[in-house]
């Protein structure tokens, strides 16, 4: 089935054709919505040889309108390298604030500055075992790695 852009026919005029499954229904008000932009002032970007599905287009327009800002945010805090080393090196082993100086050859508030990132992202968190800060990855934060690809 064809569908109809600004009252003609997609064959017979300039703009985007697309070709509709008999099966899906759009809502309404999509196809106004999904080319809004494209009229003889702004002609649609999509030249008129590409064919592709409504279905497709809608799929792709819900991917673009939905909120990344979470997963932005984890990119940014796995964006450096020390704090990557961290989290590799606490799915090793819970350890201990002095064990990871020692071993990244930091001092203490360059580590503390990468732990409060990390740990504000939920990807880790501390338990106080004595006077000793014991880091670990959250449940969270290792299936967050993991689905990067980190380990």
């Amino acid at each position: 089935m064809k569908i109809q852009i600004f009252g003609r026919d997609a064959e017979g005029g300039e703009g985007l054709k697309m070709e509709e499954p008999e099966k899906v229904r759009k809502p309404a008000g999509v196809k106004n919505r999904l080319l809004a932009s494209c009229d003889q002032e702004n002609p649609c970007k999509i030249p008129p040889s590409y064919k592709i599905s409504m279905e497709t287009l809608e799929k792709v327009e819900r991917l673009m309108r939905e909120d990344v800002s979470d997963t932005v945010a984890i990119l940014k805090v796995l964006s450096d390298p020390m704090r990557l080393r961290i989290l590799k090196a606490l799915r090793i082993e819970d350890l201990c604030v002095c064990v990871l100086v020692e071993l990244m050859n930091c001092e203490y508030s360059k580590l503390s500055y990468h732990l409060k990132l990390l740990k504000e992202a939920g990807l880790i968190d501390c338990t106080q075992d004595g006077n000793f800060l014991i880091y670990h990855l959250t449940e969270s934060g290792e299936k967050k790695v993991t689905s990067f690809g980190i380990f």
